[in-house]
């Protein structure tokens, strides 16, 4: 076996990981010209015909290699916290024999469940390596993702006008210094668009060598039309190649990821399957039995044998270095839409319809709660080009009797900078510190139980925002409008399946309308031990003749634990303060569910307000079933008195604590909770929805 003088070219990693030099070559102003210019469709041609050989030497006669990855399935929100619903580990033995033999044999696969999914398969593209580069037909998940797209180096097209599909151009130059080789290796990035955007085709940046045209990687998505799955939003397809022997540039890493929407309703949720291949261990110019040409393209061991077979590391070990830990992200889904839009001459990449319904939450379409009674809400996305999008959403609560109304336009152009400008008319606005329960939960105890878990209000709002991302996790945002607030009535007096249990009064506020500004930031923590967290925070200020004042608000969290989530030690905070008058909606409430379990439900209020929880949980021999503690504690302070007395909340007297022990079943999506007020508290059963979901129910 001979080692490789290069694993792996990625520019951005080469002068970390090799001892090497990386020169980017600026380009001369004779070689940075545009779309098609003779030298680089020369180049093209090169490499057409270096593809159409494979190994430009001859001397290749066979290799034998090994290939390992992961495949992650996993809830990708637009904003908030992904969640892993599925990972699989796989091993594969590759076979390659001149001219075109290629088998691959399946060593070793094992998965684990997170979150409740059907058993399904993933297409062998998942699975497998694809050899080539692909064929001269591109094609993802058997077809059934992607097809009939060409490729932009297969030889058919030449270059001749009437039959190339695609555009060239010159994008960047490098050149790569390697210990003991008298000459750099320099290559070449062209950047590939189709010359139809509404036909099947490739969006994206191949490097070749500038000395044989063999190329070194390929990253690219594809046009709308190439996608097959109505469901499909976007796939990136990435190639790599290592340099073995100084002459051969052989698979290296695979990276394909397809993202998946409901294709009638737009919820800003989707669901993502990323497979990330590896292959390593090169023997070059072996002797495979007799039989391997006439097996067929892939094999499978015995099950048994796919079970034991020792992997080179854990299931769970490439998180981090695949882009799954946390909220961290190898590549920033706005940039590379941001590329795919200008390379379409600025047309939605998506493969989903441009127009869709849209609910901002499910229970956007159907809940209830005794201010509103029953509310029923539709509404629509539109999207007219690549960077800019339009969502609206009305609803009418039958029990208020009045209508409601939002509507939402966002674009930008520089994926780093995005501007929204909103309008809403009775908004529901809620004054507890946090949420209390996710909303279709409150519905269902507002029917039963004659508890809503709301302090609701309406607020109307138009709002101009700009939010510049340096990085991903890392975002400034800066806001101006106008807002005006209503106070809502109770509507409904009793639970209507146990007439016998009577709604609590809705809560007033200060009627009028108020100028807004602020400023909120957000940034990725690293904490001691291995955690890792996020901080928030915002600066509010607010002004009118009801009054006005400046809300200073913050939130911090921090996780331990194995990659493998089987248990861990969680720790959050979250604040609020508010300067200036005393307006009832400026006061925050706290108490029982999701701030201080134990105590009465927001039996605690003023203008500053402090909660904190340090929570573990641990499986028990199953992810369906999972022990949860832990100590809780809330303060606030600087309540109004005529608040007070009109609310009927208390401040805290110092700080409060309580603690929960429970069960977590389902994946923890349900939670079960027995909770006691440590200090004038009282013991409580606590039924509750995992809270990462909270915002999209």
């Amino acid at each position: 076996m001979r080692t490789p003088i290069l694993t792996r070219l990625t520019p951005v990693l080469l002068a970390a990981v090799l001892p090497c030099a990386v020169h980017p070559e600026p380009l001369r102003a004779q070689e940075a010209g545009g779309w098609n210019e003779p030298r680089v469709l020369e180049l093209v041609d090169r490499a057409r015909e270096a593809r159409r050989t494979l190994i430009s030497h001859g001397e290749l006669e066979s290799y034998r290699a090994l290939t390992e990855g992961h495949i992650y399935f996993f809830v990708d929100p637009e904003e908030g916290e992904r969640a892993l619903i599925r990972l699989d580990q796989v091993a594969v033995e590759l076979r390659w024999q001149a001219p075109d033999m290629v088998q691959q044999h399946l060593l070793g696969e094992r998965s684990e469940t997170r979150l409740p999914v059907r058993e399904f398969r993933y297409y062998l593209d998942r699975l497998t390596l694809v050899q080539y580069g692909f064929g001269d037909e591109i094609q993802v998940g058997s077809g059934m993702d992607v097809a009939g797209v060409p490729h932009p180096f297969a030889p058919l097209y030449g270059r001749d006008p009437l039959l190339a599909p695609y555009d060239f151009r010159l994008a960047d130059s490098l050149s790569i210094h390697l210990p003991g080789e008298p000459e750099p290796i320099r290559l070449y990035e062209l950047e590939v668009r189709p010359r139809d955007p509404s036909a099947p085709g490739i969006l994206g940046r191949v490097l070749v060598d500038r000395r044989d045209a063999n190329i070194v990687r390929m990253q690219f998505t594809f046009t709308p039309a190439s996608y097959v799955d109505r469901r499909t939003d976007r796939i990136e397809v990435e190639l790599d190649y290592g340099l073995w022997e100084g002459r051969y540039w052989l698979p290296n890493l695979q990276r394909i990821e397809v993202r998946r929407e409901l294709p009638e309703l737009d919820i800003g949720i989707g669901t993502v399957i990323r497979a990330v291949l590896r292959t390593r261990d090169y023997e070059l110019n072996v002797t495979f039995p007799e039989m391997v040409p006439f097996l067929p393209p892939v094999t499978r061991a015995p099950t048994e044998a796919l079970r034991s077979y020792a992997f080179a590391e854990g299931l769970f070990d490439a998180l981090e270095r695949d882009g799954l830990a946390d909220a961290a992200l190898d590549v920033d889904p706005r940039e590379v839409r941001a590329r795919a839009t200008e390379l379409l001459r600025n047309q939605p990449p998506s493969g989903l319809s441009p127009l869709r319904f849209h609910l901002p939450q499910i229970s956007s379409g159907l809940r209830f709660n005794r201010a509103e009674g029953l509310y029923l809400g539709m509404g629509g996305s539109l999207t007219p080009r690549g960077d800019l999008r339009l969502r609206m959403h009305a609803g009418y609560a039958f029990g208020a009797r009045t209508p409601s109304a939002e509507v939402r336009v966002e674009g930008g152009g520089d994926p780093s900078l995005r501007w929204t400008l909103g309008a809403s008319a009775r908004e529901r606005a809620d004054l507890g510190l946090t949420a209390g329960s996710d909303p279709i939960l409150s519905s269902l105890s507002a029917l039963t139980r004659g508890e809503d878990y709301l302090d609701p209000y309406y607020r109307s709002s138009a709002v101009v925002s700009v939010e510049w991302t340096r990085a991903p996790g890392h975002s400034v945002r800066f806001e101006w409008g106008m807002e005006s607030h209503r106070t809502l009535e109770r509507a409904v007096e009793a639970a209507p399946l146990d007439g016998g249990r009577t709604f609590r009064p809705v809560r007033p506020v200060t009627d009028g309308g108020f100028g807004r500004m602020g400023v909120s930031l957000r940034e990725p923590l690293t904490w001691p031990g291995n955690g890792r967290g996020s901080l928030a925070a915002t600066a509010m200020l607010l002004g009118g003749r009801a009054g006005r004042g400046v809300t200073l608000s913050g939130a911090t969290q921090a996780r331990w634990g194995p990659a493998s989530g089987t248990r861990e030690l969680s720790l959050s905070l979250r604040g609020e303060g508010w300067l200036g008058d005393p307006l009832p909606q400026a006061h925050r409430l706290l108490g029982g569910r999701a701030t201080l379990p134990g105590f009465p439900y927001r039996s605690f209020g003023g203008t500053h307000a402090l909660v904190g929880s340090l929570q573990g949980a641990t499986d028990l021999k199953s992810t369906l079933l999972r022990l949860r503690g832990g100590i809780h504690g809330g303060w606030a302070g600087g309540l109004d008195a005529g608040v007070a007395e009109a609310w009927s909340v208390d401040e805290t007297d110092g700080v409060r604590l309580g603690v929960t022990l429970g069960l977590g079943v389902g994946w923890d999506l349900v939670r079960v909770e027995g909770a006691r007020g440590l200090n004038g508290g009282e013991w409580q059963l606590l039924l509750s929805v995992d809270p990462r979901w909270w915002d999209r129910l």
